[in-house]
């Protein structure tokens, strides 16, 4: 870590780290809200930040790290005890923090945040893993799935679905991408010049996207946020593979629009600069998601987006058959974008997808009765799971004749461009987040629903 180490308080910022991971994990609380608005200094924020979810997506191979170098009964260990040895484990094995310094941290963590008795524990399995960094233990329980998982921190079942489709190696790289530290996606607005001027002086990395014009990567948004540019609106954080579901939706001048799910806002967004003579309507189930629609786009100085508070799933009847093009952003397991999300992997279960797969069905239902004759319905999640991708839009097309499927091979790359027809990103070959969208055109001769 090259980031401030300490606080003004003078603790440091594995310290704090270690309790946000205590606290995450007995209050089930998401990873990544807990620190916001707390102030402090911005390095040692980051510094806190980046444990924090390092440790979590990593935390089933860290877990077995400790379990195989401690010579003891690995389910005594105090909890404390255990979260120390997860930070000082992946500062060793995934920062550049030096081994000596990493160790020394720990022990001078664990003496402050649990007792000075068990310093020399945390000591010793640290030096123990420093000196075989090069001969760490592997899984080797018998079961290729299982090792897999915990060698690369991932839960069974999601390491058994996706060798059963993308073969092992595939599976493998995947797991590598999810448990690397996600890269942002930029879209410059306005001047660019200026922006990318702003950004070098900010000393930011950065480098064009390969698929979307006016997009960039970059590896930290902080810059952004000091710099002014993203207060005022000339750069907003939105991944590529988001920007792709609106090359799918193929906004136009004069069209009316509607994205539904919309919050909060970046599709919205991006479909009103496409097409600034389009009005386009962003609703939401929740009003207070609509006020974050509503500041960007206003910090963005759009006057052709409207909001609205409504269920998907039973649109309002004043909407029926209005839209010439629709956006479903559908809410999904999120398997696309692990990443991204630290903590998601252990929050999802398989069980989820079965009850996510009706509210789908729901509000790709609700949202056909929106749709214009010879109007457009765009189905979108950030999965890559073929229940709630292409069988979701099989089983609609099955329930309404009134529909059919259109390739999205005229409005984005080929190499994006499935079997079907439809937009899928799979990370570990695009570099963007994983996503999935489908075009359904309704039959100008379709009857009203």
């Amino acid at each position: 870590m090259s980031a401030t180490n300490r606080n003004e308080d003078g603790g440091s910022y594995r310290l704090a780290a270690a309790r946000e991971l205590d606290r995450v994990e007995k209050d089930d609380a998401f990873v990544g809200f807990a620190r916001r608005g707390r102030g402090g200094d911005p390095a040692f924020e980051r510094s806190v930040t980046d444990v924090v979810a390092g440790v979590t997506r990593l935390r089933r191979r860290l877990d077995f790290l400790i379990d195989s170098l401690y010579r003891g009964d690995p389910d005594g260990l105090e909890s404390g005890v255990r979260t120390v040895l997860r930070i000082g484990l992946y500062e060793l094995l995934n920062t550049r923090t030096p081994a000596h310094a990493a160790i020394n941290e720990a022990v001078e963590t664990v003496r402050v945040y649990v007792h000075p008795r068990v310093t020399g524990l945390v000591n010793g399995i640290l030096r123990s893993a420093s000196r075989r960094m090069d001969d760490l233990p592997t899984p080797d329980t018998g079961d290729r799935v299982r090792d897999l998982g915990l060698l690369y921190s991932h839960p069974d079942w999601i390491v058994r679905r996706w060798i059963e489709r993308y073969g092992e190696e595939a599976a493998v790289r995947l797991m590598e991408h999810d448990n690397r530290r996600p890269r942002h996606g930029v879209h410059v607005r306005g001047d660019g010049t200026a922006v990318l001027d702003a950004l070098r002086s900010e000393g930011v990395a950065w480098e064009e996207s390969p698929l979307v014009a006016d997009f960039i990567r970059v590896d930290s948004v902080q810059p952004l946020v000091r710099s002014g540019l993203l207060r005022r609106g000339d750069v907003r954080i939105q991944d590529e593979a988001a920007a792709m579901v609106v090359r799918v939706l193929d906004p136009q001048d004069g069209e009316r629009i509607l994205d539904l799910c919309a919050a909060p806002g970046g599709k919205t967004l991006l479909a009103a600069e496409t097409a600034p003579r389009a009005r386009v309507t962003a609703a939401d189930l929740h009003a207070g998601r609509l006020d974050l629609v509503r500041t960007s786009a206003e910090r963005a100085k759009l006057e052709n987006v409207d909001l609205r508070v409504m269920d998907a799933r039973t649109p309002d009847e004043e909407l029926t058959g209005v839209f010439d093009r629709v956006l479903v952003d559908a809410p999904c397991s999120g398997l696309g974008v692990l990443s991204r999300r630290a903590d998601l992997r252990w929050r999802r279960s398989e069980e989820d997808i079965a009850d996510l797969v009706a509210l789908q069905d729901a509000i790709i239902d609700g949202a056909a009765r929106c749709v214009a004759p010879g109007g457009l319905l765009v189905y979108a999640t950030c999965t890559l799971e073929p229940e709630e991708n292409e069988r979701r839009v099989e089983a609609f097309l099955d329930r309404n004749d009134g529909f059919v499927r259109e390739s999205c091979a005229p409005f984005i790359p080929d190499r994006l461009v499935d079997a079907e027809g439809d937009y899928l990103s799979l990370p570990f070959e695009t570099g963007m987040d994983g996503a999935y969208a489908a075009r359904l055109r309704r039959r100008v001769d379709a009857a009203e629903s």
